[in-house]
């Protein structure tokens, strides 16, 4: 056993370990954004003043309402004396928009851009790395490209496809697509010498040392590719529903995206950190499917 496995605590203290972190983490907010109930917020200094009021860090009963309400999309406050800054929730709950309807619609989303662009990308990958021609070709042209955020897209792609579907999912695939390809790349290219001299002394080439020495060799930088590229696939696709989309989390956070900021409807903190705590649980429960999908895919690797 490696001193760093020794070392490490059982698996079942590292989960409680955990559990009691996010415990402490609730119960410290809980008391800091309560603190205005016992503390007279004109003694302190002007910047704990302006943090701590509930227009700026929402008590957790008020976010606890929230939730409720956004879950049941027009059920009664639980809370009772929770007045909802702006209308903000008031618009969400007419238009029958819930927490968990917003996250499946952000999560195919997500899902769309991961599989199409993370096919493109390995491919790509594959390519420019398998070949020193398409490298010397499209590597320059690829650098070009992603230096573009994929965000700054959104308008010229609704110039070809419109305002729909298309020129909300373009954006995630673009960004999953540019995030794959380098370490896609970085693994055909950096395959150990030997391990190619010696399929090819035993007789493969071409497509059996492609499928039975590169891919497998390069799966694992493949596999941590695609794991980055969740992140980048839950910003992008979180950042086109603040602008332009009519549905999903990120229409939720603020309300109606680039429309409702004309119409000046305030947001709601609340509201703000219930979707922000959905976002966080919904992508740690993705990036750790993926940990263990690809802990498994890989056990090769630990042999």
């Amino acid at each position: 056993m490696r001193p760093a496995e020794a070392a490490r605590p059982p698996k079942a203290r590292r989960v409680w370990l955990g559990l009691a972190s996010v415990v402490a983490l609730v119960a410290a907010y809980t008391l800091l954004s309560n603190a205005y109930r016992v503390v007279d917020p004109s003694l302190l200094p002007d910047p704990i003043r302006g943090v701590l009021r509930p227009q700026i860090l929402p008590p957790t009963q008020r976010i606890f309402d929230a939730f409720v309400q956004l879950v049941g999309a027009g059920a009664s406050p639980v809370g009772g004396a929770y007045v909802h800054t702006g209308d903000h929730i008031g618009g969400l709950v007419e238009q029958r928009v819930t927490l968990q309807g917003s996250l499946l619609i952000s999560t195919y989303r997500v899902l769309i851009g991961i599989a199409v662009g993370g096919s493109l990308g390995v491919l790509a990958g594959l390519l420019m790395g398998w070949s020193r021609a398409v490298d010397e070709y499209a590597h320059p042209i690829y650098i070009l490209f992603r230096s573009i955020p994929p965000l700054a897209l959104i308008t010229y792609v609704m110039l070809w496809l419109g305002h729909g579907t298309a020129h909300v999912l373009l954006p995630i695939i673009y960004a999953v697509f540019t995030v794959v390809v380098i370490p896609t790349y970085h693994g055909v290219r950096d395959v150990a010498d030997i391990y190619v001299k010696a399929a090819r002394a035993l007789g493969a080439g071409g497509r059996l040392l492609l499928s039975r020495v590169v891919l497998p060799a390069a799966g694992p930088f493949v596999l941590s590719g695609l794991r980055y590229a969740l992140i980048i696939a839950w910003m992008t696709t979180v950042g086109v529903e603040m602008l332009m989309a009519d549905e999903g989390i990120g229409y939720l956070l603020i309300g109606g995206g680039m429309w409702s900021s004309r119409l000046e409807v305030a947001g709601d903190p609340a509201v703000i950190v219930v979707g922000i705590v959905a976002l966080a649980l919904v992508g740690y429960a993705m990036d750790a499917g993926v940990r263990v999908a690809g802990a498994r895919l890989t056990e090769w690797v630990k042999r």
